[in-house]
């Protein structure tokens, strides 16, 4: 009986022959035999169950991340459950509550956090192992992260090697230590030539990129402007329409974080492509490390940002 759990339970420390390995696997086969999740959990005092924290479900660039951290996790034979934390109420603390101290998980993923929330540290110091991904709580020292000031940095030296010094920066809120990252990068690069960027910050979403870019345009009238992500740029892309203003003739528009709708815009958006999917993937990996009884630690994904250059930027109008 302990040799076919061995064998059932794909444990690597088991002596078995080949052919009776075989045997084992074949009959389970035949009998639609399962491992039972419960019995194991109890005898391992483990769930088999991670948790991720997502702050909005709506956000496409979010699906690559869930789906390199659900394949990570099924691969370690783990799975993946998610729970949404939108910032508009008390979601974070709620699923914390069901899943945590309920003790319905071995882990918690965090991608949800945002500066000054009182109830990072209680996370981060609770009684499952926890990492903050993309979002980085500061001084945690477990967070996994992407290059996100080099991605503000590559922009900014995509617009000013076509010439543009009038140049704009659609932000997103300041308590969000993602696109605060991608803001000092930016900022950063586009001051060391000597030129002083127009910002705006708005809420991560369409309604908030639309109003940002009217209030950008009518400001100061830039000619290139780099906009903190996908959701605001559609936004961002509705307001230059009904301004008027012609793409990449004009105003010569990209923004963060690529995404295949961005090949089908009118006009098709410059972008910077993130390893979003390997954010996902690592995360699982350095919580897993914790689960088995390892430090916790902070992490970047080394992959640099690419910029995917489409029709929506151009040499600097003369």
């Amino acid at each position: 009986m302990s040799t076919v759990s061995r064998v059932i339970n794909g444990r690597a420390d088991v002596a078995v022959r080949p052919e009776t390995r075989q045997r084992i696997l074949t009959a389970a086969r035949e009998l639609q035999y399962r491992p039972n999740a419960i019995a194991r959990g109890l005898r391992l005092a483990t769930t088999g169950t991670l948790a991720l924290l997502v702050p909005s479900l709506r956000n496409p660039v979010n699906s690559a991340i869930v789906r390199g951290a659900f394949d990570r996790a099924w691969e370690r034979t783990f799975v993946l459950v998610l729970a949404e934390d939108s910032g508009e109420s008390d979601a974070a603390e709620e699923a914390y509550e069901r899943l945590v101290e309920e003790g319905r998980i071995d882990g918690l993923l965090i991608q949800s956090a945002r500066l000054g929330n009182t109830h990072l540290d209680a996370f981060a110091q609770g009684p499952v192992p926890c990492v903050f991904i993309d979002r980085a709580h500061p001084g945690s020292g477990r967070n996994v992260t992407m290059r996100d000031a080099d991605a503000g940095r590559t922009a900014a030296e995509h617009v000013l090697a076509l010439g543009h010094r009038s140049i704009g920066h659609l932000a997103g809120p300041p308590e969000l230590d993602t696109v605060s990252r991608r803001r000092v990068g930016f900022v950063e690069r586009v001051e060391a030539v000597g030129c002083t960027p127009a910002l705006v910050s708005a809420p991560l979403s369409e309604s908030g990129g639309y109003a940002a870019m009217q209030e950008l345009l009518a400001a100061c009238a830039p000619t290139a402007v780099y906009v903190a992500n996908i959701n605001q740029a559609v936004g961002a892309v509705a307001a230059v329409r009904d301004a008027g203003v012609r793409v990449p003739d004009e105003l010569s528009l990209l923004c963060h974080d690529d995404d295949p709708v961005c090949e089908y815009l009118d006009v098709p958006l410059t972008a910077i492509r993130m390893p979003l999917h390997e954010l996902g993937s690592t995360a699982v990996d350095v919580l897993l490390e914790q689960v088995e009884g390892g430090p916790a630690r902070d992490v970047e994904v080394r992959t640099a940002p690419e910029l995917v250059r489409r029709g929506s930027t151009g040499p600097a109008p003369r």
